[in-house]
């Protein structure tokens, strides 16, 4: 179980790289929705400053997403690696993990369509994701604290 957590913490890492690489996109999708100029034609980089408040607003949880997302990629490279030396906590492990990746799912992803798309009332789904994935970091918690190791010390001499 510990090699599947780890395997989605770095496959969490890979995606919110390929999101942070994607707000090119999403910043012209942004700025075409707001104020109906396309964005190629208006020369908009990602250094620009936003042209209007709207815009920086939805840059802005864009942007939030991709840090959530990137962060609890590397709790559950952290959390797999505790549950892979731990002798103790890998059903809770599991949980917490489960919890972590609804977690994002819901706070990344709906922060992703309500930037990139304009979804706003997709917007009370936003605080159930965070509330998922402060009960993934407890379960994590938890998970620590009944760390066993899977080898003692004195079996080492």
């Amino acid at each position: 179980m510990a090699k599947f957590v780890l395997f989605l913490g770095v496959l969490f890492g890979a995606t919110a790289v390929v999101a942070g690489a994607m707000e090119h996109v999403v910043r012209g999708m942004i700025v075409s929705d707001v104020t109906g100029a396309d964005a190629k034609l208006t020369g908009e980089e990602l250094s620009d400053p936003a042209p209007t408040p709207e815009v920086a607003k939805r840059l802005s949880q864009y942007e939030t997403g991709v840090k959530y997302h990137m962060y609890h990629g590397l709790a559950l490279v952290g959390l797999g690696l505790v549950m892979a030396f731990s002798a103790r906590g890998q059903v809770l492990g599991i949980v917490s993990a489960l919890s972590l990746v609804i977690g994002v799912a819901l706070f990344s992803g709906t922060l992703y369509l309500i930037s990139a798309l304009g979804m706003s009332q997709l917007t009370m789904i936003v605080p159930i994701g965070g509330s998922i994935m402060i009960l993934g970091w407890i379960l994590f918690l938890i998970t620590v604290l009944l760390f066993e190791p899977l080898v003692d010390r004195e079996d080492l001499e």
